[in-house]
């Protein structure tokens, strides 16, 4: 076999596993069972919130709400009820895909995709950049991850990771208690 044809049979395998890497990935991004669960999860947080959020050394207390919308078809989130910085995140289906858009006090409008889900005894829904709207500038603060866990009926915790310039910058850790059931 001449030096052209391993070179091509080279090329050719790295460009069949580069497309079953991405096939898989796209799978497990996508997997409509996982989407079905992880958006089942979020509406059945569907009530008033309270607790905490931990950005660094800063600590403070924060309310969120969840309601079920649009005949079932959407989860809206507002959180830091009430101030100025009250901000919407809408979990909806796209297809197979569960996505979130995130209207940020910063005004950008970031979008992310279920990359990930646990259904053990604490469900995990991770989410992760898709793209975003009104986010011209790569120095802008944009969220970029998002990890919500239903640890009880009760209890959730979330994790919000922005970046800046391109890497992650910080992370707001919150960990919240139902103070009112709306019972989807």
């Amino acid at each position: 076999m001449n030096t052209t044809m391993k070179s091509f049979l080279s090329l050719a395998g790295v460009l069949l596993l580069s497309s079953a890497c991405a096939a898989t990935r796209h799978e497990t991004a996508s997997n409509p069972e996982h989407s079905k669960q992880a958006f089942e999860m979020l509406k059945s947080m569907a009530g008033k919130w309270h607790g905490t959020a931990t950005t660094g050394a800063q600590q403070f207390e924060v309310d969120v709400s969840y309601e079920v919308v649009s005949n079932g078809s959407a989860v809206l989130e507002r959180l830091f009820l009430g101030t100025p910085h009250e901000m919407i995140t809408m979990y909806h289906g796209d297809g197979e895909r569960l996505l979130l858009t995130h209207y940020c006090s910063a005004g950008n409008q970031p979008r992310m995709e279920l990359v990930g889900w646990n259904a053990g005894a604490e469900r995990t829904a991770s989410f992760s950049f898709v793209d975003a709207t009104n986010h011209p500038d790569p120095a802008q603060l944009v969220m970029h991850d998002a990890r919500l866990t239903a640890i009880s009926e009760d209890h959730f915790t979330a994790n919000w990771t922005a970046w800046v310039n391109g890497k992650a910058d910080h992370t707001a850790n919150f960990d919240f208690r139902r103070t009112q059931s709306l019972g989807y």
